[in-house]
């Protein structure tokens, strides 16, 4: 049998790059409503944050497979991303505000990765 992904599994470096994208990019959607909505430098955060975002959603989808196969981890790290963005765009469509939206659902992720990354890692999780 395959080796368990307890036993080597992605650094705790990775796991704190992946929140650091969420934070970034989460603070660009912010940022990119409060300053400049609508314009040509909201739409460069819209899409440089979207990047960020969805390197976040990527790693936290193959950090939620308690698994070695690789096909598992692959398709759960893609899988994630989808769902979320298929959501959002879901919600995008019956809001009448999307900048208001897209600044919510950034300050939301950027939370949740400071809280990621104001909390001391198990030993579990710094496997993970």
């Amino acid at each position: 049998m395959g080796r368990h992904v307890d036993a080597v599994g992605p650094a705790t470096g990775v796991r704190r790059a992946a929140q650091l994208c969420g934070l970034v990019g989460g603070a660009a959607w912010v940022i990119g409503y409060v300053v400049d909505p609508g314009g040509a430098a909201a739409a460069v955060l819209l899409w440089g944050g979207a990047l960020l975002l969805t390197v976040a959603l990527v790693s936290l989808g193959a950090r939620l497979v308690n698994s070695d196969v690789l096909l598992l981890r692959l398709f759960v790290a893609v899988a994630l991303p989808t769902l979320v963005w298929g959501v959002f765009l879901l919600l995008r469509d019956a809001v009448s505000d999307v900048g208001l939206l897209d600044a919510a659902f950034g300050a939301a992720v950027a939370l949740l990765s400071v809280v990621g990354l104001a909390r001391r890692p198990s030993a579990r999780s710094a496997a993970v």
